[in-house]
């Protein structure tokens, strides 16, 4: 269909600058096949404000120019001529009434949408250090391009995705059937494709996925079917992995369509051009797994807001992967299950579009002028939302932010936070040029941005020559001198609370509720760290949570046991682990 249809076009448009009707003739079945073949390869947007069609009309107007100039003894082609003044005006000429930021500064400045000044504490989940992210893109392809094992020399691994899994479902894997569950869990996903077209000729299909934790690098799955219960089956307890009652059977994986990897009618762009998006702006193929297993490429659909420029998302469309079946939805209406509508290259444009444009486009002086910094994150809150994390700096700007920027991936909701601080970049150096990373050898991942107890706080994997992690820091935002270091993340978490209560001169403060109550101890341990030893308490009435501090906080710790009231000074962040920042035993008394 996308051939013949780009075809029709250009046939139609080189005959028109024909001067006889065997030129017209001869012209229309060259462009036929030359615009079918670029059409059905390139698949193109077809629409008035994308430049695929005033480029047809100005190439074709000057094609039929140069041809009928080769003609010996033949007419000017007043076709050509007037299909060139065309493409020039459609493509150089409107534009600049209908697109030049001059005249539409303010739009671009708008399309971000209202940008809301927040509190960092009150907003962002609290870093749960059970879900930070430890395994970058690299090392999570590594371990999937091992874990294909002898498939490799049938199937590639396709383009790896990361998003949150929230769900449980049985996978299979050869002969073997596995229970797989996910709170709210950050999981790489990358679908196997075809190694070539002679590849997709010859099978038809490829056998599954791979799943790689995000926090765990030995959880690695490989996923070959999934196991579909009958209506009548019920779940003893579906959320935390029990067994369905009722009929079961094994529904084998068949990835058929593939954004890269996939070819001829298995391309997923072709696919959706041909099945009603010809005309509608599409980008972003994104692979994500339902909640239940199954897999989609997620795509966003999207409209040009200034003229030819401006893009901007306006829903979501998925592919199933196996069928092709295509279902669209508004950005209001799309399923939890989906991460991403946002592109994270729209969102960019649009920040330093609302950054640039602050007072207009005339501001030689750059007033107030703002930029993104190098690079975007993608994180994601403990309410199981994703976030494309900026940090903002003033124009001409180095390794200093004058805030960072928090934008909903789903809604595009934007907060502002007005920080003055470290860039990703700067952070990443903190931490590589940390005494301990530097007597290892180890090399920074990107800066992941995190909530502790309040404060904005960077997060960096340090990898070893191998690629593996072999320590982990936390960073803030405001001074990067202020780093904790550790080989998990745990231990790096602890340091990072001990620095930021040595440095209170970095006022955390305003960020963070100062608490001081009394409880009960119901348990408590030791753990060594270095020549430090650390107590850790736990409180009756106070589940989920335990409480810490080094000797440094009070001789009392070493003297408390199981029954004792005593009273904690808190920076409440919210956090399961909380620093101790004073302490007192009432029975103990040598404080006092």
């Amino acid at each position: 269909m996308l051939f013949f249809i780009c075809g029709a076009i250009g046939a139609a448009l080189l005959a028109l600058t024909a001067t006889s009707a065997v030129s017209a003739i001869v012209r229309g079945v060259l462009g036929f096949i030359v615009w079918g073949i670029l059409g059905y390869f390139g698949t193109p947007t077809l629409g008035f404000n994308f430049v695929f069609l005033p480029f047809m009309v100005l190439a074709c107007g000057i094609i039929g120019i140069i041809a009928s100039a080769m003609q010996y003894d033949s007419r000017p082609s007043l076709g050509g001529i007037g299909l060139t003044l065309v493409g020039v005006v459609w493509l150089f000429i409107i534009p600049i009434f209908t697109t030049w930021s001059a005249f539409h500064a303010n739009e671009y400045h708008e399309i971000i949408g209202e940008v809301q000044e927040s509190r960092f504490a009150d907003d962002v989940s609290p870093v749960d250090i059970t879900q930070v992210r430890t395994v970058n893109e690299r090392l999570a392809r590594s371990v999937a391009d091992k874990r294909i094992g002898a498939l490799g020399s049938r199937v590639d691994l396709g383009q790896m995705n990361i998003q949150v899994v929230n769900g449980c479902f049985t996978a299979v894997d050869g002969d073997t059937q596995e229970r797989l569950c996910f709170d709210n869990e950050l999981v790489w996903v990358a679908p196997l494709v075809h190694s070539g077209v002679f590849k997709q000729w010859t099978h038809g299909s490829t056998p599954g996925y791979l799943i790689v934790s995000a926090t765990d690098i030995n959880r690695v799955h490989l996923v070959t079917g999934l196991v579909q219960t009958s209506d009548s089956a019920t779940a003893t307890n579906p959320r935390m992995g029990g067994a369905a009652e009722g009929t079961t059977s094994v529904s084998n994986l068949e990835l058929r369509y593939f954004y890269s990897g996939g070819y001829f009618g298995y391309n997923a762009v072709r696919h959706l051009r041909e099945n009603g998006y010809l005309t509608q702006g599409i980008t972003d193929y994104s692979f994500e797994i339902r909640d239940d297993g199954r897999p989609f490429w997620v795509v966003t659909t999207y409209d040009k807001q200034v003229g030819f420029s401006g893009a901007d998302a306006t829903g979501v469309v998925t592919v199933d992967v196996q069928t092709g079946a295509i279902q669209e939805y508004t950005i209001e209406e799309a399923p939890m299950w989906i991460d991403r509508i946002q592109p994270e290259s729209f969102v960019q444009s649009q920040l330093n579009d609302w950054g640039a444009f602050v007072h207009g486009w005339w501001n030689p002086g750059n007033t107030d002028k703002t930029q993104t910094t190098p690079g975007m994150s993608l994180v994601f809150g403990a309410d199981g939302q994703s976030y494309w994390y900026s940090g903002i700096q003033s124009v001409g700007a180095d390794q200093g932010t004058i805030g960072f920027v928090l934008v909903n991936t789903r809604s595009k909701e934007t907060r502002l936070y007005t920080l003055r601080g470290a860039t990703e970049t700067a952070a990443e150096s903190a931490a590589q040029g940390h005494e301990r990373a530097v007597r290892a050898s180890l090399t920074a991942g990107n800066a992941i941005l995190y909530n502790v107890n309040g404060v904005p706080s960077y997060f960096v994997t340090l990898h070893a020559a191998n690629g593996l992690p072999q320590m982990y820091a936390f960073i803030k935002v405001e001074d990067y001198n202020i780093v904790g270091i550790g080989t998990t993340p745990q231990e790096a978490l602890r340091d990072y609370q001990i620095e930021l209560n040595a440095n209170r001169s970095v006022n955390v403060d305003d960020l963070v509720e100062r608490e001081s109550f009394e409880g009960i101890v119901s348990a408590i341990t030791t753990e060594r760290s270095g020549e430090t030893t650390f107590y850790y308490l736990m409180l009756e009435g106070q589940e989920g949570r335990e409480y810490y501090a080094g000797p440094a906080v009070s001789l009392e710790l070493k003297w408390t046991q199981v029954g004792d009231t005593v009273e904690l000074v808190i920076d409440d962040g919210e956090n399961r682990s909380v620093n101790i920042l004073q302490f007192d035993n009432q029975r103990v008394g040598l404080d006092d």
